[in-house]
């Protein structure tokens, strides 16, 4: 199994780890009660708070979903769609041109 796994990445999964465990001790609920409440096991919930990048997605986004956080950790996805949209409506109108091919016969 390859174990590579971008350094942004994992930066990325322990700021998420740590604002998902602030949020649950802030709601002064216990990793036990949070796991049991989405039917997944505590270990997941320590495995999300500890920003392993193993966690199956499903359990990931169950658990931002419960504690209000989806829209917090996605906020810059609307901004992404359109920075894509617009992007993609100007390569539409944009040509490409190839160089000459040079003594290619």
């Amino acid at each position: 199994m390859n174990e590579f796994f971008p350094i942004e990445c994992g930066d990325s999964l322990l700021a998420i780890g740590s604002l998902v465990k602030s949020r649950r001790l802030q709601n002064r609920q216990r990793q036990k009660d949070l796991a049991a409440s989405l039917a997944i096991s505590e270990r997941t919930v320590r495995k999300i708070e500890a920003g392993d990048p193993s966690v199956e997605l499903r359990s990931f986004m169950l658990v931002l979903w419960q504690l209000g956080l989806t829209q917090e950790v996605f906020q810059s996805r609307q901004q992404i769609e359109v920075s894509s949209l617009a992007s993609a409506q100007a390569s539409r109108n944009a040509r490409v041109r190839l160089a000459n091919a040079k003594g290619d016969f």
